[in-house]
């Protein structure tokens, strides 16, 4: 595998029962699980609380946040992992954006 960094794009619905100071600590949880694998944070949008299509988890509603970040493909398996075993996370999606 290549030692290259890759640019991805991460989306979390977070439970919506988190504050300011959660919401911060869950950030700066992400973003430590990123940097510790030799990858830098590029941007952090917070979508704010919205409502599910469905109930996921019996939970109706979520809090959006959108993350972008620079990563080796190697070390994106245990980002997965470490947002899978995350009880504050509800459901995420990690892609890879394309070169354009």
């Amino acid at each position: 595998m290549s030692d290259t960094l890759r640019d991805y794009e991460l989306v979390i619905i977070a439970v919506p029962q988190l504050d300011d100071e959660g919401l911060a600590a869950l950030n700066q949880r992400v973003a430590g699980w990123i940097t510790a694998a030799n990858g830098t944070v590029t941007e952090t949008n917070v979508w704010g609380r919205r409502q599910l299509a469905y109930a996921i988890s019996k939970q109706t509603e979520g809090i959006y946040i959108q993350c972008n970040f620079q990563l080796v493909p190697s070390a994106s398996r245990e980002l997965e992992r470490n947002l899978q075993l995350d009880e504050q996370v509800i459901r995420h999606l990690v892609i890879r954006l394309d070169e354009d």
